[in-house]
């Protein structure tokens, strides 16, 4: 089925507030949504490029603006459920221009959005996920993940940029496959997951090494 035919489930996503950079139309049952870092707002492009909203053309995309930190990302996506226990696979024809961190498909188990990192080991986070990288002209790609048997088999897919550049897909499709597909063995945001991981267990240690003195203790 194309993606036109995915079922949607509605998803909290992050507005964007981004006052130099204008809104993009997002289709229905997709979601749009990017990190940013504090003091600087979010400034992703992300939706239907205008370009090609027509019927039959119609092609995802998300482009940043002005400079974006290795560590951000901009992501459109949908989630789907029904597919405990199942191997699915995401494909389309993607390509990326300008880039300097990483862009392309992904399918990741649970309803977290893809704009998220999996920094954390427990709790409401992607046990799976697998990624395929754009080319830099049109070519067609595939990520395969596997969906655990518990909960309600959901899977979240769809197309991310890391840092700065821009990145397009069209033709989107979301299928089951057999247990002889191999595996994509590339998990999505893995070096910057790590990275991220690793600031944030440095400042762990700082604060632990240095601890906050207590504030009005008598209470005035």
């Amino acid at each position: 089925m194309d993606y036109r035919c995915l079922i949607a489930v509605p998803l909290a996503a992050l507005a964007l507030s981004a006052s130099s950079a204008e809104s993009y139309r997002v289709p229905a049952g997709w979601q749009a949504g990017a990190s940013s870092s504090w003091p600087a707002s979010t400034t992703y492009l992300l939706g239907v490029a205008p370009e090609s909203d027509k019927p039959g053309e119609r092609t995802l995309t998300v482009q940043s603006v002005g400079k974006r930190q290795a560590s951000e990302l901009g992501a459109v996506w949908q989630s789907v459920v029904g597919y405990s226990g199942k191997r699915v696979r995401v494909s389309a024809q993607v390509k990326a221009a300008g880039t300097d961190g990483w862009a392309g498909l992904v399918v990741r188990d649970s309803f977290l959005p893809l704009y998220l990192l999996p920094v954390h080991d427990s709790g409401d986070v992607p046990r799976t996920s697998a990624s395929s990288a754009a080319c830099a002209d049109w070519c067609t790609v595939s990520a395969v993940a596997d969906i655990p048997s518990d909960g309600m088999g959901a899977a979240t897919v769809g197309v991310a940029l890391i840092g700065n550049g821009q990145v397009w897909a069209r033709g989107l499709r979301l299928e089951t496959v057999s247990a002889d597909v191999p595996l994509t063995g590339a998990p999505f945001a893995a070096p910057q997951t790590a990275a991220l991981r690793a600031q944030m267990e440095q400042k762990r240690l700082a604060q632990a090494a240095q601890p906050t003195p207590p504030s009005n203790l008598d209470l005035h």
